[in-house]
């Protein structure tokens, strides 16, 4: 599956790399009895693993599955800093 060059393969593997690694951050931080509020911005490194497959991507030059992924994390990226903002983690003052 990581030798297809194609939109969709980059787009659902993201997908399901990245909500593998939040689930995991997740359960870390309910094992732990920490408060999801105060360690929102854990949920970050749950990108990491997606630049990995990035990197991994673009060495090989496969660059459909690079648009799809890239989609997946920007969007990702932008869901995760609007909701750290709402919740009062990470302020932006301009």
């Amino acid at each position: 599956m990581l030798k297809k060059d194609n939109f969709w393969t980059g787009l659902i593997l993201s997908l399901l790399i990245c909500g593998i690694s939040i689930g995991i951050i997740y359960l870390i931080i309910y094992s732990l009895n920490l408060s999801l509020n105060d360690n929102a911005t854990l949920f970050l490194f749950a990108f990491v693993p997606d630049i990995l497959l990035l990197r991994y991507y673009a060495k090989k030059q496969y660059s459909k599955s690079l648009k799809g992924l890239i989609l997946i994390l920007v969007f990702g990226f932008c869901l995760l800093v609007y909701f750290l903002n709402f919740i009062g983690s990470f302020n932006f003052s301009f």
